[in-house]
């Protein structure tokens, strides 16, 4: 295996590539994390700790036949990747194929952290968890799946608690339909959740602490709301400030990068751009990201047996709206084109909410499963 494919980043889109290339090119995988988490656990992992142990897989655990860098991407230049690692060295990356899979970048370090490794992860978990069953009044802050789902678990899990969710726009589970989103809303509010739509948080500012201090959050409509306990569920932004000195030009104004429908970078056949940060014309929904993959993985292989091969073409999902909700480990709504709106608990639980997927990633990914 004589040509070389470096990936940047190691979430869904990085971890599975790594997985599937490794058969067939020497790879290396660059991440600020040292470990691959399944990110719709996260709000299940946030209220029943010890699943962590399922959910966060160190890549060593599975990445085999992979060089792991754990360090972070700080200048790419089209034939170079400038990384500094954890441990302060300096990597400069060249290879037949570049594939850039970094993702989003988050306020909260909660729904994921910008550098860490596996200890960490773990403890920031159970510091999670504890503040959670310490604070008696939650602010939830953005009306996204992350929200929404991280509602159903605290008053699945501690039905007691008052819960309140403030989102900016006046709808939650924007890329879905409305009646999927009113069905969760409806199932919250006979809980108790309180919906605060078309309301901005003005104070405080976003934090990555999620320790239980009580507080007031002033919303833009002038009302406060008390708080034990604010946890940012806000959406994430693409991470691609490393883009900045080389390629500002192909970066549109929200800092998603401009590419060919093969996901091929715009003018450099040789590296690849998935996931969040690829500028095409569909929601950024991790369910899409396997059909990105998919794509890519066919086009990396076609070209490293033979650079004139003709290349897939990928098509956005634009319009679609397909989207599974958890409202905790028992039900959740489902919308599935072109069904529709599933209401039906059984469903939205078999296909997502009794396990957040994690039993079929440890399998995508080759990592055996966990007593």
């Amino acid at each position: 295996m004589s040509k070389s494919v470096v990936i940047y980043g190691g979430g869904i889109a990085g971890a599975t590539l790594a997985t599937q290339l490794s058969k067939h090119a020497n790879v290396k995988l660059v991440s600020s994390l040292d470990y691959f988490e399944v990110p719709m656990a996260m709000p299940r992992v946030a209220v029943q700790p010890d699943y962590v142990h399922q959910a966060v897989m160190p890549f060593h655990s599975f990445l085999k036949g992979v060089d792991f860098i754990h360090g972070k991407l700080e200048r790419f230049t089209g034939e170079v990747g400038h990384v500094i690692g954890v441990d302060g060295a300096e990597h400069m990356l060249e290879a037949d194929i570049s594939i850039l899979a970094t993702g989003s970048r988050f306020p909260s370090e909660l729904i994921r952290p910008t550098s860490g490794s596996t200890k960490e992860r773990h403890a920031a978990f159970k510091s999670t968890h504890s503040a959670i069953e310490s604070a008696q009044k939650i602010l939830l802050v953005g009306g996204g799946p992350v929200g929404v789902e991280m509602a159903g678990e605290i008053t699945e899990r501690f039905p007691q608690k008052s819960v309140v969710l403030v989102e900016s726009s006046g709808e939650i589970l924007k890329g879905t339909s409305r009646k999927t989103a009113n069905h969760a809303v409806k199932v919250l509010q006979q809980r108790g959740v309180r919906f605060m739509l078309g309301e901005r948080v003005l104070s405080p500012a976003p934090s990555s602490s999620l320790k239980a201090e009580a507080g007031q959050a002033k919303l833009s409509s002038g009302e406060v709301v008390d708080y034990d306990l604010i946890i940012w569920c806000v959406g994430g932004k693409p991470n691609t400030d490393y883009m900045q000195q080389d390629f500002a030009h192909l970066l549109d104004t929200r800092g998603y990068i401009a590419v060919e429908d093969t996901f091929q970078m715009k003018g450099k056949s040789s590296v690849f751009v998935l996931g969040d940060i690829a500028g095409i014309d569909e929601v950024k929904k991790a369910l899409y990201v396997r059909g990105h993959v998919k794509t890519v993985t066919h086009n990396v292989l076609q070209i490293l047996k033979n650079p004139q091969a003709k290349l897939k073409s990928y098509k956005p999902k634009t319009n679609d709206n397909m989207m599974v909700v958890t409202l905790g480990s028992q039900t959740g709504v489902s919308d599935v084109p072109p069904i529709g709106t599933v209401k039906a608990s059984w469903f939205t639980r078999m296909a997502k909410a009794k396990t957040m997927l994690v039993p079929m990633y440890r399998k995508a990914l080759g990592a055996a499963a966990k007593a």
